[in-house]
């Protein structure tokens, strides 16, 4: 199966963390993700994640809770 967009670009920019601990890679996605993707990326993902989040780098999935916690507040 061929991966969204924003799942290949999302698990790229993950696997640029992977040699930091599990907290700051997850913080180091968000922030990237915060400061570098348009608003419709970032829900794009959140979408993607909430139905499931197929295909995404576990730590996509922790970054994303914090893009999210940060979107609600």
């Amino acid at each position: 199966m061929t991966q969204l967009p924003y799942v290949r670009l999302a698990n790229d920019i993950a696997a640029q963390f992977h040699h930091l601990s599990t907290e700051d890679a997850a913080t180091g996605i968000a922030t990237h993700m915060q400061m570098f993707w348009d608003p419709s990326m970032r829900g794009q993902l959140l979408a993607h994640v909430a139905a499931g989040g197929q295909d995404l780098d576990p730590l996509v999935l922790i970054a994303a809770e914090r893009l999210r916690t940060h979107a609600s507040a």
